[in-house]
């Protein structure tokens, strides 16, 4: 059925025959008056004329001509054939790596006349109209219903028939896959259903990190599909023998046991778990597993050195004493006889005045030992000292009480909302007055000293580097009023100590590696992600998300590619897929506007043997997929062809198609030409031309 539409509105048509016929008329009606022809001639060339006019017109419209078919659409048939390589893993992988193609081919090719033939191959990724080589390294029927599900979605797709041996290692599993119900999905079982007695290790649980000298778990899962005697499991550091587990009896299903070892060094500990038994097992390739646990070192060693008894020394022991694997101990000058460099950070009460602890903290520069040096209130203008004390040349003279305001600038760690409240509540401390504490120019000013509420641009506690070794100054004393003060507030002075404790945490010496701490596997197989995995830390080693940090790798050609981490809310990662098998160097890069952290190492891209973990056909498995359908032997595959035959008609599709085409494109409209030629001719007869 055809139709005709135009473009423009059907009443311009009207329009435009209304203005044909007034030309034509005007035209004509001047021939009538001078008596050349006979009435009738000019009846025919004005009926002539007013037709091209008519026809011009239509055409000025743009007609256009739609014609409506009933198309018949073949039903369409899928066959996807498995490609991993545990297709070849038994007794028949000749006849699957030479014949299996050309086989199933061809008996497919009888369903031509019926079906519009299709095929795929599936295993880690999926390839349309391929050869079946069966190299996959994994086989993933989630992505193989993914792709029905895009790319099938509103065709006429029946029919999926699906060939594979059932072994599922990636995606999701065959029971939670869903597919569109007008599908019909047969199974054919390719490989060995053979149950050769197995036992293998499923997984290691373990914590990704562990406490230097802390003891810490290694869960084995272990699985066997028969019982098996006189069974051994050992826990492997390299080729040494950590630990050995025994069994007399090891029943069928699941079993599990856990390995205690101790963190006796800083760093990553790669392990390997190995499962035997009397018995031979047909495979070997899933006896064993690998897993690597990096060991941190939080201990910290403070010692305080003070020049006489004083509360706030008290008070700074009381915030310092449950800190996690730090150790805290407090002389006076005179009953100290140890060695400095025993200690990871030391905390100077009032040094200026002994020439001893000051001889010390000359002593602690040299070292490139972390400190913290409280004042008191008085202090002597001595350059060298105040040198030490992170000031240049000041005056100071008696003794003020100022309060303390936090210097918003101040970045380098950050302080909860609760602390910058409670501050303006603390009582003052006594310092020492000077109208000028000139500081280096490393300072970094954490709090001011404030008097009457009004901030003055002297430092109350601050920071400075020497030798990039952070110390810091609390210019007085009293800051016991402080926690004594929280206390009346609040019953406890929970905030007091979280601050002590920040300021040292922020002067601990710590290798700006640790500040960038990214687990990078040194060995990922070819079938999965390479993932990175990072965590940044500031100055205070509090976690911090919201940087810039990047990604770089050159594999053993020099060939150079960069990502970008991203950040999540207390870390950063990154997924890497489809690196070619082969040896890398990487470069985790981070670059804020003070510093450049970089960690940097080496991975390994291997093949994957995990199709070789697996090796029985699992028709139960495979059975779950059929749907409107059932399971077939390949060498009830004709069974099939039949069945697909006589279903055929009820699965053909038709639908009603409307094609629209220019009626200008038409060639017999030249035809229509013959109107202004006929008027031309007889014209040019009467002598009109």
């Amino acid at each position: 059925m055809s139709t005709i539409i135009f473009d423009s509105s059907i009443y311009l048509f009207f329009v435009f025959v209304a203005i044909g016929f007034a030309l034509t008329f005007l035209l004509y009606n001047k021939e009538r008056k001078q008596n050349y022809l006979s009435s009738k001639t000019l009846l025919i060339l004005f009926v002539l004329r007013w037709i091209t006019f008519i026809l011009l017109s239509i055409f000025l419209l743009r007609p256009k001509i739609i014609k409506s078919e009933l198309v018949k659409e073949k039903p369409i048939l899928l066959l996807a054939q498995d490609n991993s390589k545990s297709i070849l893993s038994n007794e028949d992988s000749t006849f699957y790596e030479n014949f299996y193609e050309d086989s199933i081919k061809n008996q497919l090719e009888e369903l031509r006349e019926f079906y519009d033939l299709r095929t795929c191959v599936f295993g880690q990724k999926i390839l349309k109209d391929t050869l079946f080589s069966f190299e996959d390294n994994s086989t993933n029927f989630d992505q193989l219903y993914s792709f029905i599900n895009i790319k099938y979605h509103g065709t006429n797709l029946t029919d999926l028939v699906i060939a594979s041996d059932g072994i599922v290692n990636m995606g999701k599993d065959l029971p939670y896959l869903s597919i569109s119900p007008s599908i019909s999905v047969n199974t054919i079982l390719l490989g060995d259903t053979f149950q050769y007695e197995d036992i293998k290790i499923k997984s290691i649980n373990n914590n990704k990190y562990a406490l230097l000298g802390n003891d810490f778990p290694l869960e084995v899962t272990m699985a066997a599909n028969n019982s098996f005697k006189n069974v051994k499991v050992q826990l492997f550091s390299g080729k040494e023998i950590l630990q050995e587990k025994k069994f007399k009896t090891f029943n069928k299903g699941i079993n599990k046991v856990t390995f205690i070892d101790k963190a006796n060094e800083k760093g990553i500990k790669d392990y390997k778990v190995v499962i035997s038994s009397e018995k031979t097992d047909n495979n070997l390739l899933n006896n064993s597993k690998t897993t690597s646990i990096e060991v941190i070192d939080y201990s910290q060693k403070i010692l305080i050195l003070s020049s006489g008894s004083h509360p706030d020394i008290a008070a700074i022991n009381w915030a310092l004493e449950d800190q996690l694997k730090s150790k805290v101990t407090t002389f006076q000058i005179d009953d100290f006889y140890g060695e400095i460099n025993d200690f990871d950070l030391l905390i100077f009460y009032k040094p200026t005045r002994s020439e001893v602890l000051m001889k010390i903290v000359e002593k602690s520069r040299l070292l490139e030992i972390p400190s913290l040096i409280i004042s008191g209130s008085e202090i002597k203008s001595k350059t060298d000292e105040n040198i030490l004390l992170g000031l240049k040349q000041n005056k100071f003279k008696g003794i003020n009480e100022v309060r303390a305001q936090l210097n918003e600038d101040f970045k380098s760690f950050a302080f909860g909302e609760k602390w910058q409240n409670i501050i303006s509540e603390y009582p003052p401390l006594s310092v020492p007055f000077s109208i000028d504490y000139n500081l280096v120019s490393s300072a970094n000013i954490l709090l001011y000293q404030s008097v009457n509420n009004l901030k003055m641009p002297y430092p109350l506690i601050y920071f400075f580097n020497s030798r990039n070794i952070k110390h810091g100054v609390i210019i007085g004393e009293g800051i016991w009023r402080w926690k004594m003060s929280e206390y009346r507030l609040n019953n406890n002075a929970n905030i007091f100590k979280d601050f002590i404790r920040k300021i040292i945490q922020y002067l601990k010496k710590t290798d700006k590696k640790s500040r960038l701490n990214s687990i990078v596997p040194k060995n990922s197989f070819e079938n999965k992600s390479l993932y990175i995995y990072t965590e940044y830390y500031n100055e205070l080693m509090e976690v911090e998300s919201g940087a810039d940090i990047v990604f770089s790798y050159k594999d053993s050609s020099g060939k150079e590619n960069s990502k970008n981490l991203i950040s999540r809310d207390n870390f950063y990662d990154l997924k890497l897929s489809g690196l070619p098998i082969g040896d890398y160097s990487y470069k985790i890069i981070l670059n804020n506007e003070n510093e450049i952290l970089k960690t940097e190492g080496k991975f390994s891209i291997i093949p994957s043997n995990i199709e070789k973990l697996n090796t029985v056909a699992n028709p139960k498995k495979l059975a779950v997929l059929n749907q409107n359908g059932r399971s077939y032997k390949f060498s009830e595959f004709k069974n099939l062809i039949d069945n697909l035959k006589k279903d055929n008609n009820s699965k053909i599709k038709t639908h009603t198609e409307e094609k629209q085409q220019d009626l200008i494109n038409y060639k017999w409209l030249l035809l229509l030409l013959i109107f202004p030629f006929v008027e031309w001719f007889l014209r040019k007869n009467k002598g009109f031309l």
